[in-house]
């Protein structure tokens, strides 16, 4: 498959215990092989759960809310224009400091796959 496009609006969000996410790109969408991107809303005051991507990088692009990224070497604040790189292997999770709105990102994982721990 050659370059692709699509638009939030066009995709669908699929609820989780966190809140809700979509996938813009992956193999399922447009048969990439070394990334998804995803875009994820954290619910209002959600805490997700603590958990790792044995053999997957992850990077969180906040667009709007505030929160933190918290890993055992420490927290990292999030706003809208922080970049957060985890590295594989590395347990994490993702706090939303607002009350009353979603912490909104945009997620970057790669290779694709899904696997937690």
């Amino acid at each position: 498959m050659g370059h692709a496009s699509t638009k939030e609006k066009d995709q669908p969000f699929i609820k989780v215990d966190w809140g809700r996410t979509m996938s813009l790109f992956g193999p399922e969408s447009v048969g990439a092989k070394f990334v998804r991107v995803k875009i994820t809303e954290y619910g209002p005051g959600i805490e997700h759960k603590k958990h790792r991507h044995p053999d997957q990088e992850e990077v969180i692009y906040v667009l709007e809310g505030r929160g933190i990224s918290r890993t055992d070497a420490g927290d990292q604040p999030m706003e809208p224009g922080t970049f957060v790189y985890i590295p594989a292997d590395t347990d994490h999770t993702t706090i939303n400091l607002e009350k009353d709105r979603p912490l909104k990102a945009i997620i970057i994982k790669a290779p694709p796959g899904e696997a937690e721990k």
